[in-house]
C-alpha cells in the first residue's frame, strides 16, 4: 500500500465510487455538474479512504487536524443533531465521540483547531490546544447572531469511546447583515476568520466577492456582544458558476497557506504566518475535484505537514479522499 509523506500511516488506492448511502438522486445531482466547470487542475491519482464511522456520523460537516497528535483529525455533524465531536486518523479509524455538554447543534457548520490562548510562548499555547466549533450556518440569513464554542483538543482513544467536554462559548454578530459561514479557521495568534458562503450582491445587484470576517482572540474575554470586522474579500464569487459556494476552509500547520473550498474547487492561497490572514496579492492555485469528489462534499483539512489535503464529503459511508493541489507562486 502507498503511503503519504509525514504521516507513516499506509492507506489503500481505490477508486471512488458510489456508497450505499449516497443515493441515486444525489449521485445525478452531482453527475449533472460534471464537465459545467474547468476551471482548475484535476489532481492526479487521489487517494481515497474509507471513513470508519460511528452511527451517530451522519452529516459530517467539516474536517480539521488535531494541532498536537499527528495523524488525528475531528469532525462534527452538520445542523440538527446532538452535540457531539468526531476523532478519526489518517486510516479512517473512529478516535471517540465526545458531547459538548450544555451546547446545541442548532446549525453546527464548522470547526478549526488552534490555540485556546494568546499569552506565553507559542510552545506553552499549543501545547494546550483547542478545537473551535462553528455554529456559524444561516442558511436564509435570518439570525441575528451566531456563536463559537472551545474545547480543549481531547486525546484521541479507541473506537467505541464517548466523553464529554465542557466549551467556552462566544455570542458575536456582523457588522452589516447576517451572514451564512461554513469556512472558519483559526490563526496562530488566536484570531479567527470567518468566509461567507452564498451568493451576495451589491446596490447595483452585480455579485459580490466572498467577504472575510475576523474575530480577535480577545473577543473570548469580552463582556458584551462581539461584532465581527470585515477584513477583506476574496477573488471567489459565490454563485458565479455551478457549485460555487464555499464550505470550509484550513490553515496549513505552518501557516502559511490556507486552503478554501467549494463543492467543485479547492483554492490554496498564500498567508501570513504570522496572523494568519490572506494574501490577496497573491493570486491562489486552484483545483478541480467534480469529477470524483461525491456530493455532498463539504469539508477540507491539510493532511499533516505532507502538503496534501484531506477532503471529506456528508454520509457515514462517504469515503475521504487525499489530493495534492499546486501551492500558490509567491511574488518576489
Amino acid at each position: 500500500m502507498p503511503r503519504i509523506a509525514g504521516f507513516g500511516v499506509g492507506v489503500a488506492l481505490v477508486v471512488a465510487c458510489a456508497t450505499p448511502d449516497a443515493g441515486a438522486g444525489l449521485l445525478a445531482q452531482r453527475k449533472a455538474y460534471v464537465g459545467t466547470d474547468t476551471m482548475g487542475v484535476v489532481p492526479a491519482s487521489p487517494i481515497a479512504i474509507r471513513l470508519q464511522a460511528p452511527a451517530e456520523l451522519t452529516e459530517n460537516s467539516a474536517a480539521t487536524l488535531s494541532v498536537t497528535q499527528p495523524g488525528v483529525f475531528f469532525t462534527i455533524n452538520d445542523s440538527g443533531h446532538e452535540p457531539l465531536l468526531f476523532a478519526f486518523d489518517s486510516t479512517g479509524a473512529s478516535r471517540g465521540v465526545w458531547r459538548v455538554t450544555g451546547a446545541k447543534n442548532q446549525d453546527w457548520e464548522a470547526a478549526s483547531t488552534g490555540p485556546c490562548s494568546v499569552g506565553g510562548s507559542d510552545a506553552a499555547r499549543f501545547a494546550q490546544a483547542c478545537v473551535y466549533i462553528g455554529e456559524t450556518g444561516n442558511n436564509n440569513a435570518k439570525r441575528p447572531t451566531r456563536a463559537i464554542y472551545r474545547v480543549r483538543e481531547p486525546a484521541a482513544e479507541a473506537a467505541g469511546f464517548r466523553g464529554q467536554l465542557a466549551p467556552a462559548k462566544l455570542v458575536y454578530r456582523y457588522p452589516d447583515q447576517p451572514h451564512d459561514v461554513e469556512a472558519m479557521y483559526v490563526a496562530p495568534n488566536g484570531d479567527l476568520y470567518l468566509i461567507t458562503k452564498r451568493q451576495l450582491r451589491d446596490t447595483t445587484r452585480r455579485r459580490r466577492p466572498a467577504l472575510v470576517f475576523k474575530l480577535p482572540a480577545s473577543a473570548w474575554s469580552a463582556s458584551a456582544l462581539v461584532t465581527a470586522t470585515l477584513v477583506d474579500s476574496l477573488p471567489i464569487v459565490p454563485g458565479s458558476a455551478p457549485l460555487r459556494q464555499i464550505t470550509d476552509a484550513a490553515l496549513s500547520p505552518d501557516a502559511r497557506h490556507v486552503a478554501v473550498r467549494t463543492y467543485a474547487q479547492v483554492y490554496v492561497f498564500a498567508a501570513d504566518s504570522a496572523t494568519g490572514r490572506i494574501d490577496v496579492s497573491v493570486p491562489p492555485s486552484v483545483c478541480n475535484i467534480i469529477a470524483f469528489e461525491r456530493w455532498q462534499g463539504e469539508g477540507v483539512a491539510w493532511y499533516g505537514r505532507s502538503g496534501k489535503l484531506l477532503l471529506t464529503a456528508e454520509g457515514r459511508e462517504s469515503p475521504m479522499h487525499v489530493i495534492d493541489c499546486p501551492m500558490p507562486s509567491r511574488r518576489e
